[in-house]
């Protein structure tokens, strides 16, 4: 089905309360987003009202004891958001520059590059308007890629869609500049994502057969992928952190042994399904934040009991394992991790994998069991990942039975 191009109209000054959230993460709001270029109302005709001028519409002493009205609002501190974001404009640019003048050597490339910047923080734009990401992506972008494809590109469209591009991004910015601040930790998600946006690209070369190319991004994952970066998984997962060290040094040694693309994409697809699910981690706890809550609660422990409940029948192979009825382990979290379902939907995800669990054969379980205490770990990071780093709650947690 061809995606529905959407008209969005994004007010600053109108907030409305969210009407529906997918389960992907992204917030639905009749006040999705900012004015669709060109569409907004003229601007207002500046008044000098500091004048004593006999012209003036208003008198000086008038004015002073008015003065108050015509402060300007003071402007938001610049967020890590707002500056990460910016960066994008550039690439854009360059994009709508190749299409203009027709080059579609250049255009793809900038394509591409526009991508690997789009991909580190296209997250936030997700979170906080998915009609707008939509637009951005799925009506915009997407219909440029595939243009660019074609024998006898329109090159009046493509022109067209790139300025649209341009235009609402700059809508974006300017609506996301006067938003309440997400949580921190989507501003850790963008060197993760960034990297891994690398891997796509070799992923995609790898996929054209073009080994070389697939080796020079794959060395950008490596430059990317500093300490501190691996450090945003380890924190939340050791394991997770020295599967993706594992799985790269093993397409490393592939990559230097001059291997073939065959050879090269299974060890490039378990480097992405480790990094992803170390992403994941960090993304539950990002979407599920709630920036006016300062502590873990007793009901948060409560659930994490449970969760560890679900985890300890699956170690031990037990009957239970897998239950999903509603007098089981998950039945008793379920409520807790649904009520974060308008931001990312945990327990689904749960759900699906203790239910596979229960189906594999016996050759796939213990991959099957491996998926679902995953998705326990995301559970968890659902419900106090903000708090992650609290001496008291890693206190708690390695309370629990194990």
């Amino acid at each position: 089905m061809a995606p529905v191009k959407r008209l969005l109209l994004l007010a600053p000054c109108l907030v409305l309360t969210p009407v529906l959230v997918l389960g992907t993460g992204g917030v639905v709001s009749a006040a999705a987003a900012a004015p669709s270029p060109g569409l907004g109302g003229s601007s207002p005709t500046p008044v000098d009202v500091s004048s004593d001028a006999a012209q003036g519409l208003i008198d000086r002493a008038l004015f002073q004891s008015l003065q108050f009205l015509f402060r300007q609002p003071p402007k938001k501190a610049p967020t890590m958001e707002v500056a990460n974001l910016k960066t994008i404009p550039p690439f854009i640019q360059r994009w709508q520059n190749a299409i203009v003048r027709r080059d579609v050597a250049a255009a793809i490339q900038a394509g591409q590059d526009y991508e690997a910047a789009w991909q580190a923080v296209e997250v936030y734009i997700n979170h906080r308007s998915l009609p707008l990401y939509t637009d951005l992506e799925v009506d915009t972008q997407f219909k440029i890629d595939d243009g660019l494809k074609q024998p006898q590109p329109d090159w009046r469209t493509l022109m067209d869609l790139a300025q649209h591009l341009r235009q609402g991004f700059d809508a974006a910015l300017g609506f996301i500049a006067v938003q309440p601040p997400l949580s921190p930790l989507f501003d850790d998600l963008v060197p993760l994502r960034g990297v891994r946006a690398q891997l796509l690209i070799s992923n995609e070369a790898l996929a054209a057969g073009n080994v070389a190319k697939a080796k020079t991004f794959y060395g950008k994952f490596k430059v990317g992928y500093t300490p501190s970066v691996a450090g945003l998984i380890s924190l939340r997962s050791a394991t997770a952190a020295q599967e993706v060290q594992a799985a790269s040094d093993a397409l490393a040694a592939k990559f230097n042994a001059n291997g073939t693309a065959a050879e090269l994409t299974p060890l490039l697809a378990t480097l992405l399904n480790r990094l992803g699910f170390g992403v994941n981690l960090l993304n539950a706890a990002a979407r599920a934040a709630d920036l006016h809550k300062t502590t873990v609660t007793d009901a948060d422990k409560a659930a994490l009991t449970q969760l560890n409940k679900v985890a300890l029948d699956l170690k031990q192979g037990t009957a239970a394992a897998g239950d999903t009825s509603p007098g089981s382990p998950f039945g008793a979290v379920q409520p807790a991790l649904e009520a974060k379902t308008r931001f990312v939907n945990t327990a689904a995800t749960l759900r699906t994998a203790l239910v596979a669990y229960v189906n594999a054969a016996p050759a796939q379980k213990e991959a099957a069991k491996k998926t679902a205490l995953e998705a326990v770990a995301l559970g968890q990071q659902t419900l106090v990942g903000q708090f992650w780093t609290d001496p008291a709650l890693q206190a708690f947690l390695n309370g629990l039975p194990t």
